[in-house]
Order: structure tokens, then C-alpha cells, then sequence
């Protein structure tokens, strides 16, 4: 899960370069109204000192840009990292 390539915006998106992330992202498709039932990524985190979490954030359904749901997974994502430390 480490070498995921796909997600890069999700939850290591407002990390620090180097931060080491293995992760599993997942979405649905948009409905017939533009609603995406599921747009989600989870994980663990190892911080610099070498101490782990695990994270998962699950954004249900919403009808903003793909865009903005990995924003708001990366906003949590960063929130959590910065109270870990």
C-alpha cells in the first residue's frame, strides 16, 4: 500500500513530501443527479519519529467536484498529521 499511486491528492495530499503513506483510496460513480455515493481513502501514516496512525476518511454523498472531495479528505488528513505530532 505504499507504493499507491492513485490518491496522491487524498490523503497524502497536504503532507509533507517525504511523509511515508500507505493507503487505499475508493469512489463510486455519480448517480443520475450528479451525487457521488462514496469518495474515500484509508491508511496508516508513519511520522518522522517513526510513530504510526491509521486514518480513514469516507466523504458520502456529495455533489461537489472530485476535486473538492479529495480537498476535503486532504484537509482531515493534514489535521490529523499536525495533532500527531
Amino acid at each position: 500500500m505504499i507504493d499507491t499511486e492513485t490518491g496522491a491528492n487524498k490523503l497524502k495530499g497536504m503532507l509533507p513530501a517525504k511523509t511515508v503513506v500507505g493507503h487505499k483510496t475508493g469512489s463510486s460513480d455519480r448517480n443520475a443527479d450528479g451525487m457521488k455515493t462514496a469518495d474515500n481513502d484509508a491508511g496508516l501514516v508513519i511520522l518522522p519519529d517513526g510513530r504510526k496512525y491509521y486514518i480513514a476518511a469516507f466523504v458520502m454523498d456529495s455533489y461537489e467536484t472530485d476535486e473538492d472531495n479529495a480537498n476535503i479528505i486532504a484537509r482531515i488528513s493534514r489535521m490529523v498529521y499536525d495533532a500527531m505530532r
